[in-house]
């Protein structure tokens, strides 16, 4: 098939409109490249101070030759995939019951000076409390490995979400509450059509830091009373002396994490268009 033309701009639109757009089309594609050119040379740079790294003061450290040989036995093991699917399931499972809980949770108490005054200081009270501290109880109180994992995934993805849902319902102006309320609306339809789409841009946000924050406590978790998952993998290497299985554990971790949040970034674009009309 030959390539997809690009449809014409309606004739009804003021030529300054379609000059305008045309604009902003040539450098979105112009951005599109310079950030390929700019990935690219990123990682080049990486490698290249990984091999300097290798070769000079960290001798222990393979070369990236020597892990992609010994990633390439590696990727054919069973295991590492059946690690890839047990850390994700429980990084998404974690993060859905984050999500759940945490943004209404934080809109609510963002909006409403009740639920604030109730619920804040609770959650300030434990928010310091570091995700991966919550492994020993955690395991007395669900009884197994996994439901464990995923509840200090749960309460990572949780703090983040909930506290960016506050500040996102407390930066809604507050003359769109008001005029929302003299034009007769009940307080369900001003959280939902005022306070919620105004919260929406830091929710996003939080889901995005949410996210990185679920892949972080999962691997800590594994590591420290995981039977399965790519923390294991990373750990059991290290025991073993794998060192390039390590780094390729490390490096799934970083893709599958950017790959999530990539994810949660695109659903950002899709409903937060209208940002773009007041940028």
């Amino acid at each position: 098939m030959g390539k997809q033309q690009q449809e014409p701009l309606p004739s009804y639109l003021p030529e300054m409109v379609i000059t305008r757009l045309k604009e902003k089309v040539a450098e979105a594609k112009r951005d599109k490249k310079r950030n390929s050119i700019m990935m690219g040379v990123s990682v080049l740079t990486a490698v290249l101070a990984w091999w300097i790294l290798s070769v000079t003061i960290t001798p222990n450290l393979p070369t990236p030759a020597e892990w992609m040989v010994a990633s390439f036995f590696a990727v054919r093991d069973p295991w590492y995939y059946n690690s890839i699917m047990w850390s994700v399931a429980r990084v998404y499972v974690g993060f859905g019951l984050g999500c759940a809980i945490g943004i209404p949770m934080g809109t609510i108490m963002g909006w409403n000076r009740i639920a604030n005054d109730f619920g804040f200081p609770t959650f300030e009270l434990i928010r310091p409390i570091p995700p991966v501290a919550w492994v020993p109880l955690s395991i007395i109180i669900t009884g197994a490995i996994t439901p464990a994992i995923i509840f200090i995934t749960f309460i990572g993805t949780w703090y983040v979400v909930t506290l960016n849902s506050v500040l996102g319902a407390e930066s809604v102006n507050p003359s769109l509450l008001r005029a929302a309320k003299c034009l007769g609306a009940k307080p369900i339809q001003v959280f939902r059509h005022v306070v919620l789409p105004g919260a929406l841009p830091a929710i996003f946000t939080g889901m995005v830091l949410g996210m990185a924050m679920s892949w972080i406590t999962v691997v800590a978790g594994e590591m420290i009373a995981g039977d399965y998952g790519v923390g294991y993998l990373a750990w059991q290497s290290y025991n073993l002396i794998r060192y390039p299985e390590v780094i390729l554990a490390m490096l799934t971790i970083g893709a599958l994490g950017y790959a999530s949040s990539m994810f949660i970034r695109a659903l950002s674009n899709k409903y937060l268009r209208w940002r773009a009309v007041y940028n």
